[in-house]
């Protein structure tokens, strides 16, 4: 199998938007994304741009092993009450319609 050199480089051209894209923001600054259901929860094992451009270039095979192995979910109730307890701040880019979400490291520790 050839490798098509044209999807490489739209493979690094999705990336590197997404990358310069992607920033922190507070969760009080996502709810109405989270009260839309568009938020997506990505774990923290994961890494961001894959998730994002594999739901950009619709890798549905891909999602859903994601999705079932628990890297990838709709965020949920309890997921925004945590949010909002710890105040967090959470990186996040957006792959439309959905926002893409992951926990910045040490996020507790840093608040007071």
């Amino acid at each position: 199998m050839e490798i098509d050199p044209t999807n490489n480089q739209s493979l690094e051209s999705s990336r590197t938007r997404f990358a310069e894209q992607m920033a922190p923001i507070s969760f009080q600054e996502l709810q109405k994304h989270f009260a839309k259901g568009i938020l997506i929860k990505v774990t923290e094992n994961m890494d961001l741009l894959d998730v994002a451009v594999a739901i950009h270039q619709d890798n549905a095979e891909q999602i859903q092993n994601w999705m079932e192995n628990g890297s990838l979910e709709r965020a949920h109730d309890e997921h925004a009450k945590d949010w909002i307890a710890r105040r967090s701040v959470l990186m996040a880019v957006t792959v439309a319609p959905w926002v893409l979400v992951q926990d910045l490291i040490d996020d507790i520790e840093v608040r007071n």
